[in-house]
């Protein structure tokens, strides 16, 4: 038995997948989206900051890959270049993630493709969700398969989700596909078993408030036996974010520290030290966070009920933003971009 392997899954904060999110500017601010991206967002790391993240990453070994990713990592390709071959000087694994909403012309998707695989890009990660062909005709993310094949090869291509390509083609892939179009076709009920069961939505970011509609709504109390801790602590895919936000799991808007000083932060961890709202979450859930802001600043649970503990959660958090009590709380931007 490997022991070394064990214990480091056994530690919190050692994800195995960590994504760089260059910026939270895209094309869409899709419905499902849990890190609230969109049109909206204007920054992005820069090449130096790209370095000093793959840096602070190198805490965990070789036991991790990079995913760059954002928002949407092409729309500023230089620095997703120059990104790629940051990682491969440090020797990390990395892939990146697109919505293919810039895939309008072969060539262009092809030269772009050969020139992240010369840097050390190992495989491309693409798209296929009814979310995104609301906005991106599904005929880009079809070019942008088909070009990656021939760059990558088959294995160097990941469609996230697969399952879906005949049912978002269905819809004709030269034009976008509003989601009522779903339930125009399957009913409200079927529809939502579709979004919810069938593509796995979490209820986080912007999903609970966009797609809720769809979900069986429970009151804050069915969630009082669910904690975050493996949510939170022992993720396998966690984000560094272009403001210095290490965002473990996909908790949008909820910082478990800054990744400048990312090893003092995971010794906290280890140690059991954490901010004080994500030491709730960890103990108690979203139930617990509900009842410390109910108690200690007058919120209210919505009468409707909520998708799930993440949009409980961020139901609260959305409220507690105002109070600029909790620093753990960002980026701030998120809570303004529902």
């Amino acid at each position: 038995m490997n022991t070394r392997g064990s214990l480091f899954d056994l530690l919190p904060l050692h994800p195995r997948d960590v994504g760089l999110i260059l910026s939270y500017k895209c094309q869409c601010a899709c419905a499902h989206c849990l890190y609230n991206c969109g049109p909206e967002w204007a920054d992005w790391m820069t090449p130096e900051n790209v370095r000093e993240a793959l840096q602070a990453a190198r805490i965990w070994g070789n036991r991790f890959q990079i995913h760059l990713t954002g928002g949407e990592p092409f729309l500023r390709f230089p620095l997703l270049l120059e990104a790629a071959e940051t990682a491969r000087e440090l020797s990390i694994p990395v892939y990146v993630e697109t919505n293919a909403g810039w895939c309008v012309n072969e060539r262009t998707v092809e030269e772009r493709f050969r020139a992240l695989r010369d840097v050390g890009l190992r495989a491309v990660l693409i798209s296929c969700s009814p979310f995104h062909a609301e906005t991106i005709p599904p005929e880009r993310m079809l070019l942008a398969a088909r070009e990656a094949a021939e760059v990558f090869g088959p294995s160097g291509v990941i469609l996230y989700l697969p399952g879906w390509l005949d049912l978002v083609r269905s819809f004709g892939e030269r034009h976008t596909t509003p989601l009522d179009q779903y339930v125009h076709r399957y009913g409200k009920d079927e529809a939502g078993r579709l979004f919810w069961e069938g593509y796995g939505l979490i209820s986080g970011g912007r999903s609970g408030y966009r797609i809720g509609h769809l979900a069986r709504r429970s009151p804050p109390q069915a969630y009082r036996h669910e904690d975050c801790r493996r949510d939170i602590l022992f993720a396998h895919h966690s984000h560094l974010d272009l403001y210095g936000n290490f965002i473990s799991g996909f908790c949008g808007g909820l910082a478990i520290g800054d990744w400048h000083g990312l090893a003092t932060v995971v010794q906290e961890a280890e140690a059991g030290h954490y901010p004080s709202l994500i030491a709730r979450l960890i103990e108690a859930g979203p139930v617990g966070l509900l009842e410390f802001a109910e108690r200690g600043y007058g919120f209210v649970p919505s009468p409707e009920g909520y998708a799930g503990k993440c949009h409980l959660c961020v139901d609260v958090r959305r409220f507690l933003i105002r109070f600029e009590a909790f620093p753990e709380l960002r980026p701030r931007e998120f809570y303004e971009r529902f």
